[in-house]
């Protein structure tokens, strides 16, 4: 048992150094960094070389296995449950004004409108980076980008994971992003079309 834990916990601290390594960390990786330590590190440190009662092994083993699947089932949860919060905050930023919800279409920058509640998975709604071949990777896109029509202009505003909720884009950040014009319609009833 206490070989299946370090091997967990080599097996999490190997994919943190590779993700950091290729820039291709992400939060599922954090994660399971995050449970190896809280988890894994206890276990080795507490658990005997030796378990003679079948009751210990048992309590160890479902300590091991809930390490293992609770995250993965917390993360597919959040996933699930980023759909909802990112429609609901995007009703609540653009109030009655027609809005509309695009997402990355590809690593160049551009756009699409979102047509199925999934693209807004959290799994789903990712960043695209991509090396500009200098000592770091440079950001294209947003995770999303909601485009609210106000006053005959578009407004725009990009999805923040760590505020749970769209934020203005700064001008700097528009031209940058050449984020002049939406590529989607924007709608007074954007998620009640997407179930038609």
């Amino acid at each position: 048992m206490k070989r299946a834990v370090a091997v967990h916990f080599g097996v999490s601290l190997v994919a943190g150094a590779v993700g950091l390594v290729t820039h291709q960390f992400n939060p599922a990786i954090g994660l399971f960094m995050v449970l190896a330590a809280l988890v894994d590190l206890p276990i080795l440190a507490l658990a005997p070389g030796r378990i003679d009662s079948q009751r210990a092994v048992k309590l160890l083993h479902m300590v091991v296995v809930s390490s293992v699947a609770g995250p993965i089932a917390a993360l597919f949860l959040w996933s699930a449950l980023n759909i909802k919060i990112v429609e609901w905050r995007a009703i609540a930023v653009a109030g009655s004004h027609p809005y509309c919800v695009q997402v990355p279409e590809d690593y160049l920058g551009r756009y699409k409108a979102v047509t199925q509640r999934a693209e807004l998975a959290g799994l789903t709604m990712q960043t695209p980076f991509t090396n500009g071949g200098g000592s770091s990777d440079y950001q294209f896109a947003f995770h999303a980008v909601l485009v609210v029509r106000k006053g005959g202009g578009d407004q725009f505003y990009n999805w923040s994971y760590f505020a749970q909720s769209f934020v203005p884009v700064s001008d700097r950040a528009r031209k940058g992003l050449a984020l002049f014009r939406a590529d989607c319609e924007p709608i007074v009833a954007f998620f009640d079309e997407l179930d038609r």
